[in-house]
């Protein structure tokens, strides 16, 4: 890097910091760090969802993956969009209007205290890990950008911003710099797209030499012969759906809102934002095909191509968006993880805890967060292949079975009580885990082999591996959780409880400009909600014929996701 890009890179960190600092002044009390006092509009609210949606993880994990593996990575960002669309319309507005700040707080309120801590704590390691993730996506860049290769240095550059301006700001500080990170996001991504594809050859020659390539399906949003199969794509349905409806990044987030409206109206604006957004990363990953080929790592690649593309001062600017993307997303996470300890398991523990007290203590998890982040990166992340890699094996065991127990038995069954949510938890994440094991180390397994046979013989048994687990987490907590709760005796019905029913009359009888309906009540709301079910029923067609290579299989899965989008729209701007 030229001076001048080192001066504009930092620049940048000061600013960021310095707006920490500014924003520092409206954290009176443990709320306002938490939940930014829970007074975000709709735009800000959409501008602060989707900075922690998209940031060095895009840049640089997807876009290696479209690298090695095609298209079809998309589906991880357009199914996420998918699912803040259908969270924000009929999950998050309920648990917005119960006033929590976690996702452990609805488990106390539905199940028990004790639930709630073993959760708390589990979560909060877990968004550790999803740090490290980041935080490794970032040093692997700043690595080949600069010739620095001291990991530690970056680590340890990277982590004390964030964890500054986390800690003196909390939620109103990174729910604000967020809207500034996303604007330099979106400036990087917007100079790397033209370079990258202007120096493929153009966007028709790239489509064109991968098509007669010898691996043509790497252009397809849908296909049968890449990592990103129909499989991949079902078992990200999974994943999306869990991510946006109880992911304490997103959800600490949506919780700022300042109703349950507005909640609404900034997911489903992110999720359709965002979806665009996705070619920023891919088609330079695309481009670098006939740029770089035979980079075996996929981390590597775009660093690797902004070292020899860009000109100084472009890179700086450029290296300040990747910053901004990975500052937004650590920053989010940092903030989420002291929540989850302060909220749920201090607090708990500790419950006569005063504001002041709780301020103090939110801000010590967020230094001791950042730490752990540090030796998780260095110790744990460094031995998967990438960090896409890292982060779906991880999440796909470890989260399905709280989704299952929280949202699908916490909201929609009685019967459930803390035995079986905690059964449900510790079984699907086992069953998770042992699949992956058995299937990683089995590549030859029987099994997978008459599916390779019946299907073409191109189903990657690492695809399989992962899928798998998080099909076998899920299905294991669905069958376990009511097992477990029938030998024990009926959950009693608590004030808590009450409240949660509460909440979903109010999405059904109260009529406000900021409620929202769980079922529409206007004939334009309905018409919105029969848009999204055709949308569904459409990409589940393009999804499922494109295990038999259906050629139109792209187009009905891509069409049907327009049309959900629309949907969505419609609904959440009518009553």
């Amino acid at each position: 890097m030229s001076p001048v890009d080192i001066a504009l890179v930092v620049g940048f960190l000061v600013m960021m910091f310095l707006a920490g600092l500014y924003f520092s002044r409206w954290v009176k009390e443990a709320d306002d760090f938490m939940v930014a006092g829970r007074q975000l509009t709709p735009f800000i609210l959409a501008a602060t969802i989707t900075a922690t949606n998209v940031n060095m993880y895009s840049f640089i994990g997807q876009a290696g993956k479209a690298y090695t593996s095609g298209l079809g990575i998309i589906w991880q960002t357009w199914l996420g969009n998918m699912a803040l669309v259908f969270s924000g319309i009929f999950v998050v507005p309920i648990l917005r209007r119960l006033m929590i700040r976690t996702v452990p707080e609805f488990l106390e309120m539905r199940y028990n205290r004790h639930l709630r801590l073993f959760i708390g704590a589990i979560w909060a390691l877990k968004l550790c890990f999803y740090l490290a993730v980041i935080l490794t996506a970032a040093t692997v860049a700043a690595r080949v950008m600069t010739g620095v290769d001291n990991p530690w240095i970056w680590f340890a550059a990277f982590s004390a911003i964030a964890i500054v301006y986390s800690t003196v700001g909390g939620a109103w500080a990174v729910s604000m710099t967020d809207t500034i990170a996303f604007a330099f996001m979106l400036g990087g991504a917007l100079i790397v797209l033209p370079i990258a594809t202007i120096a493929a050859g153009g966007v028709p020659h790239i489509i064109e030499v991968l098509k007669n390539g010898p691996n043509p399906d790497h252009i397809k949003f849908v296909a049968q012969g890449t990592e990103f199969n129909w499989l991949f794509i079902i078992s990200m349905v999974l994943l999306s759906t869990k991510w946006a409806c109880i992911d304490q990044a997103i959800l600490q987030r949506a919780f700022g809102g300042k109703d349950p409206r507005t909640v609404a109206k900034g997911m489903v604006l992110s999720g359709i934002i965002t979806t665009p957004f996705a070619f920023l990363w891919i088609l330079p990953g695309l481009s670098n095909l006939i740029l770089q080929p035979g980079i075996e790592k996929p981390d590597m690649v775009i660093p690797t191509f902004l070292a020899k593309y860009l000109a100084p001062g472009v890179l700086g600017l450029v290296m300040c968006g990747l910053v901004a993307s990975m500052m937004s997303a650590i920053s989010a996470d940092i903030n989420s993880v002291a929540t989850l300890f302060t909220n749920d398991i201090y607090h708990n523990v500790f419950r006569k805890a005063s504001q002041k007290q709780l301020l103090k203590v939110v801000r010590i998890s967020t230094v001791v967060s950042g730490i752990l982040m540090i030796l998780i990166a260095h110790y744990v992340v460094s031995q998967f292949k990438g960090v896409v890699d890292a982060q779906l094996t991880f999440v796909g065991i470890v989260d399905m079975p709280v989704f299952i127990i929280t949202i699908v038995y916490g909201l929609f069954s009685r019967r459930t009580n803390w035995q079986g949510a905690l059964g449900g938890y510790l079984l699907g994440a086992t069953a998770g885990l042992v699949c992956y094991k058995y299937f990683s180390h089995n590549p030859d397994l029987s099994a997978y082999a008459v599916l390779n046979r019946y299907l073409g013989n191109d189903i990657h048994w690492n695809v399989w591996a992962k899928s798998m687990a998080a099909l076998a987490s899920t299905s294991a907590a669905l069958i376990a959780t009511p097992l477990v709760s029938a030998c024990f005796p009926k959950h009693k019905m608590t004030p808590d409880g009450q409240r949660i029913l509460d909440a979903f009359k109010s999405a059904k009888n109260v009529s406000s400009e900021e409620e929202i309906h769980l079922f529409p009540t206007s004939a334009k709301g309905k018409f919105g909600l029969t848009l999204m079910g055709i949308g569904v029923l459409s990409f589940a067609c393009g999804v499922l014929s494109g295990s038999v290579q259906f050629a139109l299989a792209s187009h009905f899965a891509v069409g049907g996701m327009l049309v959900f989008f629309s949907g969505g729209l419609v609904r959440v701007y009518s009553d």
